[in-house]
């Protein structure tokens, strides 16, 4: 059975749970065999892609589907669900790489035993299939050749917290590395001689238990990409005003210069309006490079700037674009403010991939500091609201919370006049209603910056014989209840649908996607591959058996 990439059928059953892919992705242009682990009662169930670039079709083997990535598919992070006439599974990643794929051949629990990558780079689909396991892999060095590897696996919510060993052919280890971005390592060695290298990938539980040991299972399935060759990984500045072009310096390993960096132009001047990033191929790397898009004047940091006499001149609104480099840098910038002026400040760093743990503080004249966020919540990055307490000159200090620094802690700095809104989310993303019967939908609204305007909650993209009721949102927002409401002539059906926040008023409308939160099982929310998504999940389902036989005047008995 053949499925496109979005497919709405009536399977019965119980209701779907899926606990991992293996493999979690694939390459581009490629058709992949995937194993669902999990309990899927029937055989084949529903499924729904949030790419048409990716085509699934059924196995006649039960747990086994395949899937035909298309050469045009994104790389990146994919979203599917998984359903049937019962309901539906909550979401799932599936990766679309660039870089060849290999699956991890056992036994290869240690050096000696170490699964031997003949060509770079590569992406290695893995599983720690057992307590204590530690997956090896013998790469080949030239002297002063770097070598890169990244993990993908608590982010797609393995229930695992990895880690990276580099061993030399001595046996000693050479390099280590236990969280990048998150708790997935990401690893960088220079090899000191050419020769053997041996790569061992291990992991301990998380959620963590009360015994410290390495973990293994069927659900700790890993994506490991491994290269010795060029890698593009940042760019400087990371971002460019939308319509516009711009020079970056692009940053990486193995790049064959000698200042270890190349300069790549950004050509930004036809990227629609609703996107927030673009990618840009960079030569002689396999990998293209991901660069944010900003509507507000741009301006990149200027040394020297470390101290408050130098601070560098900005006028506001715009983006800062900057980098601490090197150890114990600090940048600030001066700006002038009337009192009571309010201004937002947002920090994009380590939500953008980069290491830096930023520092955001607002100085007055006499260097007094007045104001200090370090992070946002679950939001890594810092940002501050802040109204200005007299008219005069005021300084923005960025720095690193225990005083690294490097090329690649860029930054890019967002500085604005806060605008009255709104926000909204629904925190779970999966409903079921019966013919004849409701099912209740709660929605978070959050009005923003004294935003006062009408608001009114709705539903939309309903299936046939689903209606909803419609909400007003209190004047201090807060928890709004809408009703999914089922006729009795309801058909079984699966459908995504949308919450919406709509502002009513004709002179600034506005409409806010009620995005939901994905909190894997695993992990908590904020800290996978994809975090949120506007796909929420309608099942209705089958009438009870009794009750279509009492619609038939029929007996229960």
């Amino acid at each position: 059975m053949a499925f496109p990439g979005s497919l709405f059928v009536n399977l019965q059953g119980a209701l779907p749970v899926v606990d991992d892919l293996f493999p979690a992705g694939g390459r581009i242009g490629t058709t992949v065999s995937v194993i669902v682990g999990g309990k899927i009662e029937p055989w084949p169930p529903g499924i729904w892609s949030s790419s048409p670039g990716l085509k699934w079709a059924a196995d006649p083997e039960k747990g086994k589907l395949i899937v035909e990535i298309s050469t045009n598919a994104p790389s990146g992070p994919h979203l599917i669900r998984f359903f049937n006439d019962e309901g539906a599974a909550s979401l799932r990643c599936f990766m679309v790489g660039e870089y060849p794929e290999v699956l991890d051949e056992e036994p290869n629990d240690n050096a000696t035993k170490a699964q031997r990558l003949s060509s770079l780079p590569v992406t290695i689909n893995g599983r720690l299939g057992t307590e204590g396991d530690t997956d090896s892999f013998q790469i080949e060095l030239e002297a002063g050749q770097w070598l890169v590897a990244s993990v993908d696996a608590y982010s797609l919510d393995s229930p695992v917290d990895p880690m990276l060993h580099v061993l030399d052919r001595d046996g000693t280890r050479v390099a280590f590395n236990h969280d990048g971005q998150s708790l997935d390592p990401f690893l960088t060695y220079q090899a000191a001689t050419s020769g053997t290298y041996v790569l061992q990938l291990s992991a301990f539980a998380y959620p963590p238990k009360a015994d410290i040991r390495l973990t293994g299972g069927s659900s700790c399935v890993y994506r490991l990409t491994v290269s010795n060759g060029p890698v593009a990984q940042f760019s400087f500045p990371a971002g460019i005003r939308r319509g516009h072009k711009e020079v970056l310096q692009v940053g990486g390993w193995n790049l064959g210069t000698k200042s270890g960096s190349l300069v790549v132009e950004a050509d930004a001047s036809n990227c629609d309006s609703e996107l927030t990033s673009f990618s840009i191929a960079v030569p002689g790397a396999p990998n293209r490079l991901r660069v944010q898009l900003g509507d507000l004047p741009e301006v990149r940091e200027l040394e020297p700037n470390d101290e408050g006499a130098v601070a560098q001149p900005i006028r506001v609104p715009c983006v800062v674009n900057g980098r601490i480099d090197p150890e114990g840098d600090r940048d600030r910038f001066r700006y002038e403010a009337k009192k009571g002026e309010r201004f937002e400040f947002r920090i994009r760093s380590q939500s953008l991939g980069f290491p830096l743990d930023a520092v955001l503080s607002v100085h007055d004249a006499d260097g007094k500091q007045l104001a200090r966020s370090d992070d946002s919540g679950k939001d890594p990055d810092p940002s501050l609201s802040w109204p200005a307490p007299a008219d005069g000159s005021y300084t923005l200090a960025i720095e690193d919370l225990i005083q690294r620094g490097r090329s690649d802690f860029v930054y890019r700095l967002e500085i604005d006049h806060p605008e009255a809104g709104f926000d909204a989310e629904v925190l779970s993303d999966v409903f079921a209603v019966e013919p004849g019967k409701t099912s209740e939908l709660k929605l978070n609204v959050s009005r923003l910056h004294g935003f006062e305007g009408t608001l009114v909650a709705i539903v939309e993209g309903l299936p046939g014989g689903v209606s909803s009721t419609t909400a007003m949102v209190p004047a201090k927002g807060g928890e709004v209840k809408l009703s999914l409401i089922a006729s009795e002539e309801a058909k079984p059906s699966n459908s995504p649908i949308r919450a919406l926040v709509v502002a009513t008023d004709p002179r600034k409308p506005e409409v806010r996607v009620v995005a939901s939160k994905l909190k894997g099982k695993n992990t908590p929310a904020g800290d996978l591959v994809v975090n949120e998504s506007e796909s929420i999940w309608l099942t209705v389902l089958p009438k009870p058996a009794n009750a279509t036989e009492d619609s038939k005047g029929e007996s229960k008995d």
